[in-house]
């Protein structure tokens, strides 16, 4: 029996730093990120940021190799980490935001939107009618040379 969702009147977007000059609608600024610095006027969610162990291993074997030799993983790794009673008590804080007509942005520093789980949490919404838009997105696939 499949249970159906209220559409949300507020939007999701998602993006990084630079990608919040193109944000034209007021809306609450969440920062899905484990490190780095704090953005001004953010609220912190560690939470929708991947686990210590999953930031360690990027940082420590994927960050800056090719994404198609370690995105499957990550992104398999991380989906099932949105799986988790942590990480669903904050989807579920995004959701009423929605709901309550208010727009949210989540922000992570990642550079290509397509690798980065912004993008992944930003697509869970998907079935609850909700679209995320990119603010920031990556059109163009780089070329490599050799």
């Amino acid at each position: 029996m499949s249970k159906k969702h209220p559409t949300p009147p507020g939007k999701l977007y998602t993006t990084n730093p630079a990608g919040l000059k193109n944000l034209k609608v007021e809306a609450e600024l969440w920062q899905i990120t484990r490190a780095g610095y704090d953005l001004p006027d953010t609220v912190i969610v560690k939470n929708l940021s991947p686990s210590p162990e999953l930031f360690k291993r990027f940082i420590r074997s994927w960050k800056g190799k090719p994404p198609k030799e370690w995105w499957p993983e990550y992104e398999n790794l991380f989906s099932k980490e949105l799986e988790t009673d942590e990480k669903i008590r904050s989807l579920r804080d995004v959701y009423k935001k929605l709901l309550q007509g208010k727009n949210v942005v989540l922000i992570c520093f990642c550079a290509d939107h397509r690798y980065c789980h912004r993008r992944l949490v930003g697509e869970f919404f998907l079935p609850y009618g909700v679209k995320a838009e990119e603010l920031n997105p990556v059109l163009v696939e780089q070329i490599t040379l050799f």
